[in-house]
């Protein structure tokens, strides 16, 4: 864009060199030595190739000041309105004020009429620090703009002028200048508009908030202003921003881009069901937008509203098959079969990714025969998968070590990991894992060593912590300190059924049946998983309710005939 700048320059001077313009306006602010002058008087042309070539390189290797120098010379040297113009717009960008002043001036000279030429010359006063003498000019500037085009003109110079103030460090006079403008039009919206715009950037939240509410109460469905309010308001109060744009909404419910402005802070903030509703109102409102369509989408797989995720990711891919969302659509299609256990149709969409989430559908691709029993199937679509990046070599060896663990390969498994583990850059997912085979091997003091490291590494993960106090637990060492690390873990995480788990069978052990039953209640009611059916059976059963138990356990048995966990306490309890 820059680089534009200065080449839009070479054109307009190429054409005042040949007609022989070398006539010289007043003097420059920054003038060629004497010997130069007389050169140029005396090979004009030649000269003004120079400075032409000169500010372009100078441009181009990104030294503004040098080619603003430059130019200007040039523009003063042939008089040609065009270059004049480019030439002081350069030195107002490369903040050559002095140079820039006097630019304008010959500028307006030519074209008093302007209003560009008004507000550029109150823009290199503003960077000369002549306060008053900016005020007067974007104030001659605005009214000549309303003369000759009325309150749309008006409203554009505006606009203008915010650019040119954006532009300057000094935050606070850009502020003090708005308000003198703004004053000056106390009917005009958009002056406070732009106030408010510019107080928000220099972070005076309350002269914005009086700003804009201003500019909405002379035009009270300006949605532009309804959008800068609730960021304004985001900024200092998440939850009046919320409440701001649902009344505004409610007012005026054609006001779209509101509305998602709107539905984005309710993902931020994960309000998922009242983002997905937001979503479908602006996806009814434009329902042939794919992008729109893809984002409802996504909102309505959060929302678990598969059914309607479906609805409108395959709308999206219909509409636009090719666009930047496809690949991530089609993986999304096939999570949403996989969740529903329609594993052909998963295999079919995870067969169609693309990329650049290729690698992502082949790994979940092959996991998903884990889920139908398949684990050599599994491992052996698994070993057909290249992994390109460090992070795909995580991904790959975790996915790999989990088949591993599903055939009860954990030596083997063990080994995968440490071959890779030393080689990336962020290994916690893989000394968690390597901890679990550990665990399976009965090397419980390496497990509790690469469980304490990823603690230390990372004392609030919930994950982390859970993991530790459940093999101290376990393991029946420093059990109290596994009830502490368990408890810190909850309190971050308070309905992961791990972690209830966890800490009711912390209290099974221990001998606090009532506890422990109600934890693993819990936890089985989020988690239908068969270890913590083992569990919560086994709680069943030190409490005195044996048949309960029993009939628990036979039912988990059906679904994972394989676990161990359920197997050992059937055996223990002989009911096998």
């Amino acid at each position: 864009m820059r680089q534009g700048l200065w080449r839009a320059a070479v054109p307009v001077l190429a054409l005042g060199v040949l007609a022989g313009c070398a006539t010289l306006g007043e003097r420059p602010a920054a003038q060629p030595p004497a010997s130069s002058a007389r050169a140029a008087r005396a090979h004009a042309p030649g000269r003004l190739l120079y400075y032409v070539l000169l500010g372009d390189i100078a441009g181009q290797q990104g030294h503004l000041g040098a080619a603003a120098q430059a130019f200007g010379w040039a523009a003063q040297a042939t008089g040609d309105l065009g270059l004049v113009r480019r030439s002081a717009l350069l030195s107002l960008y490369a903040r050559r004020y002095g140079q820039a002043r006097h630019l304008v001036r010959l500028w307006l000279s030519s074209n008093p009429q302007s209003v560009s030429a008004r507000a550029a010359l109150a823009d290199a006063e503003f960077g000369l620090t002549r306060i008053a003498a900016a005020d007067q000019g974007f104030l001659r500037a605005l009214a000549r703009a309303g003369t000759q085009g009325g309150a749309e003109e008006r409203a554009f110079t505006f606009e203008h002028i915010a650019t040119l103030l954006l532009r300057h460090k000094r935050k606070a006079l850009a502020v003090t200048i708005m308000q003198t403008l703004a004053s000056h039009y106390p009917k005009d919206p958009i002056g406070e508009y732009i106030l408010a715009e510019l107080a928000r950037r220099d972070h005076d939240r309350t002269a914005a908030l009086r700003a804009v509410d201003a500019a909405l109460a002379l035009k009270p469905h300006w949605e532009d202003a309804a959008v800068l309010k609730a960021r304004i308001l985001w900024a200092k109060t998440p939850r009046r921003a919320l409440a701001f744009s649902l009344r505004f909404l409610r007012s005026y419910p054609s006001a779209t881009r509101l509305r998602l402005d709107y539905a984005r802070r309710l993902v931020s903030l994960r309000y998922w069901h009242r983002a997905l509703a937001q979503f479908q109102l602006i996806a009814a409102a434009a329902p042939n937008d794919p992008r729109v369509l893809y984002a409802a989408g996504l909102i309505a797989m959060r929302s678990h509203a598969l059914d309607l995720a479906r609805s409108y990711l395959k709308r999206s891919l219909a509409l636009a098959p090719t666009n930047a969302h496809d690949a991530h659509a089609r993986l999304y299609l096939g999570e949403i079969a996989e969740t529903e256990k329609r594993y052909a149709r998963a295999h079919y969409y995870y067969a169609r990714v693309g990329r650049p989430y290729r690698f992502a559908a082949m790994v979940r691709d092959g996991l998903m025969l884990l889920a139908q029993s398949a684990p050599h199937l599994a491992w052996q679509r698994l070993s057909q998968v290249t992994a390109h990046t460090p992070a795909q070599v995580v991904t790959l060896t975790l996915a790999r070590n989990q088949v591993l663990m599903a055939l009860g390969q954990y030596a083997k498994g063990l080994s995968l990991v440490n071959a890779v583990i030393h080689r990336v850059p962020q290994p916690d997912a893989l000394l968690y894992a390597r901890a679990l085979d550990e665990e399976r091997l009965g090397a419980a003091a390496a497990a509790e060593r690469d469980l304490r490291r990823l603690v230390a590494a990372h004392p609030h993960n919930a994950i982390a912590l859970n993991a530790l106090g459940y093999t101290y637990i376990d393991n029946r060492q420093h059990e109290r300190r596994g009830m502490i690390l368990v408890r810190r873990a909850l309190a971050l995480a308070p309905h992961d059924p791990d972690i209830l788990d966890s800490l009711g069978w912390g209290y099974y052990r221990e001998g606090h049946m009532k506890e422990a039953v109600g934890y693993l209640k819990q936890a089985y009611a989020r988690s239908h998983d068969p270890t913590i059916a083992a569990h919560l059976g086994a709680a069943l059963w030190a409490f005195g309710h044996h048949a309960r138990a029993l009939r628990l356990w036979h039912r988990a048995l059906i679904k994972a005939p394989d676990n161990g966990a359920l197997k050992a306490e059937l055996a223990k309890h002989q009911a096998l």
